[in-house]
C-alpha cells in the first residue's frame, strides 16, 4: 500500500509537468506505459530488464564474496584490523565509476568489468559496516562461548552471523541506488543489452517515449530490488534481532 501511495505521488506529479511542460521531451505516463507494455511483447525490451539484473545481483554477490571475510577479519583481529582499516578508509571516498577504464582495459569490454564495477561498489561500505558489526559484539558472549569451548564455526554461526546480517541488508540498500546509477553509465560502453543502453540509445534517436519506459523499468528494478531485500531480511533475520 506505501508503494502504492507512492507510485500515485510521482504519477501526478509527473502529469502536472507534462501539463505544464508541453512538449515531446516530457510525455505523458499512459504513453510511456502503453508504449512500454507494447514493447515488451513485441521487441526485446525484456532482455534488457534481464541483463542489468543480471549485472547487479552478480555485482553483489561477487562484493559479498570478499566483504564478508574481510570485515569479519578486521572485526575479530585487531592487528589485522590496523592494517585492513587504513586500506578501506583510503579506498572507500574515491569515486568508483572513473576507474570504469582501468576495469576495461583489464577485463574487458564486456560484462566483467561492469560486474566488477558494482562490486567495488558494494564492497567497501559492506566490509566496514561488517566489522564494526562484529566488534560491537559485547566481549562477555565471547568469552563464554571460549569458556563453552565452542569451535570458531560454531561461534561463527551463534554469535557473528546474528550480529553482521543486519549490517549486511542495510549496506545493500544505501549503496543499491548508487548501483543502478553506476550501471546506467556503464551499460553505455560496449553494450548492446540494459536498461542503460536502452535509455541511451532512445535518447539518441528521440523517442522521448521509449526513453522514459527504459527510466520506468529502472526504477521498477531498483523498487523490486529493495522488496526483495526487506523480504529477505525479514526471512532471514528473526524479529527481535532487527
Amino acid at each position: 500500500m506505501k508503494y502504492l501511495r507512492g507510485s500515485l505521488v510521482v504519477l501526478v506529479a509527473w502529469y502536472l509537468l507534462a501539463l505544464a511542460v508541453h512538449s515531446p521531451i516530457i510525455p505523458y505516463p499512459h504513453a510511456v506505459f502503453v508504449f512500454l507494455l507494447r514493447s515488451m511483447q513485441k521487441s526485446k525490451t525484456y532482455l534488457h530488464l534481464a541483463f542489468s539484473l543480471y549485472r547487479i545481483l552478480m555485482g553483489m554477490a561477487l562484493a559479498l564474496l570478499f566483504a564478508i571475510p574481510t570485515g569479519m577479519v578486521a572485526g575479530r583481529t585487531k592487528r589485522l584490523d590496523q592494517i585492513i582499516s587504513p586500506v578501506l578508509y583510503l579506498l572507500y571516498p574515491l569515486p568508483k565509476i572513473a576507474f570504469l577504464p582501468v576495469f576495461m582495459v583489464l577485463f574487458g569490454i564486456g560484462e566483467l568489468s561492469k560486474i566488477i564495477l558494482i562490486a567495488v561498489i558494494i564492497f567497501f561500505p559492506a566490509a566496514v559496516t561488517i566489522r564494526d558489526g562484529v566488534k560491537e559484539i559485547p566481549p562477555d558472549y565471547l568469552q563464554l562461548a571460549q569458556a563453552y569451548h565452542l569451535s570458531p564455526k560454531q561461534v561463527t554461526r551463534a554469535l557473528i552471523w546474528p550480529a553482521i546480517l543486519p549490517r549486511i541488508f542495510s549496506s545493500l540498500r544505501i549503496t543499491l541506488g548508487i548501483s543502478l546509477s553506476v550501471l546506467f553509465i556503464s551499460e553505455n560502453y560496449a553494450s548492446t543489452f540494459g536498461l542503460g543502453y536502452y535509455i541511451m540509445n532512445n535518447w539518441i534517436m528521440a523517442q522521448y517515449v521509449g526513453m522514459y519506459a527504459g527510466i520506468v523499468l529502472l526504477s521498477l528494478l531498483g523498487l523490486a530490488l529493495y522488496v526483495a531485500l526487506d523480504g529477505l531480511e525479514r526471512l532471514v533475520i528473526p524479529p527481535q534481532t532487527r
